[in-house]
């Protein structure tokens, strides 16, 4: 953390399992049931999940491609709702792939900080960078201990491993109750694997090959998509992370092809999934973390045929 700009003590950190978990501690610390939270749209379904169990309300914030989370949308929510906190995951963010300028996230913190609102920000794809320099998480430019910054592991070392973190700041002793409540702690055997694995310098080594493996595949599958999905189709570039953002022509439906897809196995996630208010149907989101073989070529192939047959369909 140190490195990103955040200096921090061990006893600042609090280790939970997966970020999922921090995103719901950190609601927890912070609202109550019934509260309003921004979050940006489209928005992570694991997001709006967290959302769900803790019982708040959802409003959604515009996200430009490249820049993120729309700060004009959101300080128009700001005068017209009473905000408890907002979400948003600031670097390369699931599932557009959008990065944060640092100046526009020096902004955000400081118009949240006016407001008195806390920033819970999810940095799990902030490591995963495809060129360049790792972006600064927004907590960097945190004066205040307002931003309650969480990260995990499952992105980056292993899904299965279940291991994150947050940084609560001045609501740790709320969100430690809470993760009391919800499990005790955080296995001890995972965390001192990790720290090994941190101490020997393989994770530095390992983020370098993995950047490079999920940039040439994002660049591999919207080269696919770009050749197989019917004309009008527009496809995200994301500058880090491992999915992409396809919409679909206007008289497709991302559901009916989704669930065309589903029937032959093709695992795809519908753009009705990224947010609360049935926005999105003519949209996909498309995973290309794993190694680029001629059998997911095929099946990116076959997706397009299937959003041909769906244009066909419906006209």
């Amino acid at each position: 953390m140190a490195t990103l700009g955040v200096p921090v003590s061990p006893d600042d950190v609090l280790a939970t399992n997966g970020a999922q978990e921090a995103i719901i501690l950190a609601l927890r610390a912070v609202t109550q049931p019934g509260d309003i939270v921004a979050v940006e749209t489209p928005s992570f379904p694991g997001i709006l999940q967290a959302l769900e169990v803790v019982g708040l309300q959802v409003i959604e914030i515009p996200t430009h491609p490249s820049d993120g989370l729309s700060l004009e949308g959101l300080q128009l929510a700001l005068d017209k709702w009473p905000l408890k906190a907002c979400v948003v995951v600031t670097n390369h963010s699931n599932p557009m792939g959008a990065r944060m300028p640092d100046e526009r996230k020096q902004q955000l913190v400081s118009m949240l900080a006016a407001a008195g609102v806390p920033l819970i920000e999810d940095d799990i794809y902030g490591d995963l960078y495809h060129t360049g320099d790792r972006p600064k998480p927004a907590k960097a430019f945190d004066r205040t201990d307002n931003v309650i910054y969480c990260s995990s592991f499952s992105k980056t070392i292993s899904a299965g491993l279940r291991l994150g973190w947050m940084l609560p700041g001045r609501y740790m002793a709320a969100a430690r109750q809470h993760k009391y409540f919800a499990n005790l702690a955080t296995s001890s055997i995972s965390q001192l694997a990790v720290a090994h694995f941190l101490e020997q310098g393989s994770y530095d080594r390992y983020l370098r090959s993995a950047r490079q493996h999920y940039r040439e595949s994002c660049e591999r599958m919207r080269a696919a998509i770009t050749r197989s999905f019917p004309e009008g189709t527009a496809v995200s570039r994301p500058q880090g992370g491992f999915v992409l953002w396809v919409q679909l022509p206007d008289n497709i439906s991302g559901t009916g092809v989704f669930q065309k897809a589903r029937a032959e196995n093709i695992n795809v996630s519908p753009g009705l999934m990224f947010s609360t208010t049935n926005k999105y149907d003519n949209c996909l989101r498309l995973n290309s973390a794993n190694p680029w073989t001629e059998r997911i070529e095929q099946a990116v192939a076959r997706l397009g045929a299937l959003a041909h047959a769906e244009r066909d369909g419906s006209t």
